[in-house]
C-alpha cells in the first residue's frame, strides 16, 4: 500500500482521517481506495478545507465507480470534527472535471453527466455489495473448510457458533480469523441481512439459508466472485504502478 502525503492543521486528526478513507471502497474491487493506493494525497488548510488527491489505474477508469469513490470520500470526510469542506481530485482522469464537480457539489450522477446515466448510482452500489459478500463468504467458508468442517456442518452453523481468534475465550465456538469474520458481517448488515446469533452463518444475499445438499455448488460459485474481484486487484495495481512509474 503507498503512503499517501499527508498535510494536516492541528485540530486535525491524522489517523481519523486515514480511517474515514479506508472505509471508502472500489465498488469493483471491494477494497479500500487506502489499501489499493489510490490516495496521492491528502491536505487541509487551517478553516479546515481538506483536499484529497486520488489516482486511478487508467485514464479511462469507469465514470459510475470514479464518481462513488469521490462521493464516498467527501462524504466519509465532510463527517469528522473540524472538516469544513472537501474537495476531491482525479488526476489526469477522461471525466476528471465532471466528477470532481458533480461530486464537491453534491450532485447526482445524472446531473454531472446529463448525456446519460441513472438518476443514482445506489442501483450500481447495490450489485457490487452484494457481489463482494459472496467473496467475503467465500473467504469465510474457506477457512471453515480448512478447520475441517464438512458442508453439511457448515450448512448447520449460526452466526453464535463462530468467534474471531483474538475474541474472548468461547468453547463451543468454531475460531476463525477476525477480519475474514467481521468483514463478512459488516457486509451483511450492509445488505440488511440478519446477523443475530441465531441466524444462519452462511445465506444467500436476500437471506436465505442455503441446504445442505446446494452449499458445496454455492462454495464454488461464491469462489468465482472472490477470484474475479482478487484477479481484478491485482490488474488495477499493476496499472496503477505502471502509471506512476511513467
Amino acid at each position: 500500500m503507498m503512503t499517501p502525503a499527508i498535510a494536516l492543521p492541528p485540530h486535525l486528526n491524522r489517523e481519523a482521517v486515514l480511517a474515514c478513507l479506508d472505509r471508502v471502497l472500489d465498488p469493483e474491487l471491494d477494497e479500500s481506495v487506502l489499501s489499493l493506493g489510490f490516495v496521492e494525497s491528502v491536505a487541509a488548510d487551517p478553516a479546515g478545507n481538506v483536499t484529497v488527491c486520488l489516482q486511478l489505474p487508467t485514464y479511462w477508469c469507469a465514470a459510475n465507480f470514479s464518481y462513488l469513490m469521490a462521493s464516498d470520500v467527501r462524504r466519509q470526510l465532510a463527517g469528522l470534527d473540524g472538516v469544513r469542506a472537501v474537495t476531491v481530485k482525479l488526476g489526469e482522469h477522461f471525466a476528471g472535471h465532471e466528477v470532481e464537480q458533480g461530486a464537491g457539489s453534491g450532485q447526482t450522477f445524472a446531473q454531472a453527466f446529463p448525456q446519460g446515466g441513472p438518476d443514482t448510482l445506489e442501483e450500481t452500489r447495490q450489485i457490487f455489495l452484494r457481489k463482494g459478500y459472496f467473496a467475503r463468504q467465500e473467504r469465510l467458508m474457506r477457512v471453515l473448510r480448512r478447520a475441517n468442517l464438512p458442508f453439511e456442518q457448515i450448512a448447520a452453523l449460526q452466526v453464535a457458533d463462530v468467534a474471531p481468534e483474538d475474541g474472548p475465550p468461547s468453547p463451543a465456538a468454531v475460531r476463525v480469523e477476525a477480519r475474514v469474520l467481521s468483514r463478512y458481517l459488516e457486509r451483511r448488515r450492509e445488505l440488511g441481512l440478519d446477523c443475530s446469533a441465531p441466524a444462519p452463518l452462511i445465506v444467500d444475499a436476500v437471506g436465505l439459508a442455503i441446504p445442505p445438499a446446494e452449499l458445496e455448488t454455492y462454495y464454488l460459485r461464491a469462489r468465482t466472485s472472490r477470484l474475479a474481484l482478487e484477479a481484478g486487484g491485482s490488474l488495477c495495481s499493476a496499472l496503477l504502478q505502471a502509471r506512476r512509474s511513467g
